[in-house]
């Protein structure tokens, strides 16, 4: 047997032992190692239209922004750093009309949640807002 042969059966071999004891075959999708939380609702169910403006902070990191449709869905969302791996934290949601003026003020704790089996770093939330104006945890 040749060298590379031999070189090339132990590659192959551990190779196949990796994955046979749950080893991932292939790196995490790049965006699924983005931790993140979202909150969503159905556009029209609620008094507050899409020139109302958001403030979403998850922990202590916030994003704003128009508020957009996708569908009959509105959607808004926080990344959060690469390396946040707090599990449990405060999610707050403020909606302000037009004007400036607010309209919604919702808080929630949410306990994070693994996007894909063996990726650690994948860290999601995911809220809805309900008709009565509080979020609700979908995990």
């Amino acid at each position: 047997m040749t060298r590379a042969l031999r070189c090339g059966g132990v590659t192959l071999a551990a190779l196949a032992t990796l994955t046979a004891c749950g080893g991932r075959p292939e790196p995490c999708p790049a965006l699924d190692l983005i931790p993140t939380v979202g909150v969503s609702w159905r556009a029209g169910s609620h008094p507050y239209d899409t020139a109302a403006t958001y403030r979403l902070c998850a922990a202590e990191h916030c994003t704003t922004g128009a508020l957009r449709t996708y569908g009959d869905q509105v959607h808004v969302s926080v990344d959060l750093p690469e390396s946040f791996d707090d599990r449990t934290l405060q999610v707050t949601l403020r909606l302000s009309d037009d004007s400036g003026t607010p309209i919604l003020n919702a808080s929630q704790t949410i306990t994070l949640e693994q996007a894909e089996d063996g990726c650690d770093q994948a860290l999601t939330g995911s809220l809805q807002l309900t008709a009565d104006g509080k979020l609700k945890d979908m995990g």
